[in-house]
């Protein structure tokens, strides 16, 4: 059977390549860390499936993907492949800019990406005493958290309010915005709203989808932007059986939401992803309301679907 390569090791490159696997196709997923689980790697309740994925898939780490004009390639350490239409996404997110933030004043050492500290905290070092780490999801709750159990003092500052699912009594949660931040050598403080909190570190954890290759189809948080770990694994189930579907017949689906995984489905599959948190939807004449980030809806078994937001 024809065989795919997965692009990323987080968890849905993961999930996509467990369940391809135990559909008997050949599979091989690279990672250009020298770890996999990616941003979900501090996610305790996902273990299991990361163990999975290292017992059953061929996983090759310290191996990545690039794009020379318009081929891409797989790279290791001595050595390079022309990778087919076969390769599948699953990059993840990438932390957004501190432009792109409106984050303004000075770059001292001590501002991290979220992945920076990932890496930092795999080989056992800390960013940092006092850190300030600033993002609206579960990801940098947890990294709180861990950052707490090794012996650092860690506070969030969150620009929405934090979910009841998300939020923690144990990590303090500063509902504000950071705008500006000082320090010549090393971050002395950050600016949050209209206050200075005094920090040693400044981490990034605001996310947006990233693919560098949309030629590929692609999974998971490298296609919708979604934070829950159980909807990540979803979406690479899903991705997995449209790939192995038989069935020569499609539901076309006219919709004003991004659907995952596109606007045809297999219709022995009928299975989508709405990331439309909190809002209620119309598929057809069936109103669905949304928790959480996303959802995971069954389609009809017919030939058309509309899905409209509801506007109250």
């Amino acid at each position: 059977m024809v065989g795919y390569t997965v692009i990323g090791a987080g968890l849905a490159g993961l999930s996509l390549a467990l369940e391809l696997r135990r559909l008997g196709v050949d599979i091989e997923v690279i990672e250009y860390r020298d770890y996999a689980g990616g941003i979900h790697a501090l996610i305790p309740e996902v273990r299991g499936v990361i163990n999975d994925a290292l017992n059953e898939v061929n996983i090759r780490l310290i191996t990545t993907a690039i794009k020379i004009d318009s081929t891409v390639y797989e790279v290791w350490r001595g050595g390079y492949r022309r990778l087919s239409d076969n390769a599948l996404v699953a990059t993840g997110f990438r932390v957004m800019t501190m432009p792109e933030l409106g984050i303004y004043g000075e770059r001292p050492a001590g501002i991290y990406p979220h992945h920076a500290v990932l890496d930092m905290l795999h080989y056992d070092l800390l960013p940092g005493k006092n850190v300030i780490i600033y993002g609206d999801n579960t990801y940098a709750i947890s990294l709180a958290r861990e950052l707490m159990r090794r012996g650092a003092t860690a506070h969030v500052v969150s620009p929405t309010k934090l979910n009841v699912r998300t939020a923690s009594g144990d990590v303090e949660v500063i509902i504000g915005k950071v705008r500006y931040v000082k320090g010549l050598g090393r971050v002395e403080r950050v600016l949050v709203n209209n206050e200075w909190v005094i920090a040693d570190t400044l981490v990034i954890s605001v996310f947006k989808p990233f693919n560098p290759f949309p030629e590929f189809r692609a999974v998971g948080q490298s296609a919708i932007e979604i934070y829950d770990p159980s909807i990540v694994i979803e979406s690479g189930k899903i991705m997995a059986r449209e790939l192995m579907s038989k069935s020569n017949e499609f539901i076309t689906i006219n919709s004003d939401l991004p659907i995952y995984p596109g606007n045809r489905v297999s219709r022995d599959i009928r299975r989508v992803i709405i990331p439309c948190g909190g809002c209620r939807v119309m598929i057809n004449d069936r109103e669905y309301v949304i928790n959480g980030d996303a959802a995971v809806i069954e389609l009809p078994d017919v030939e058309r679907v509309s899905i409209r937001r509801v506007v109250s």
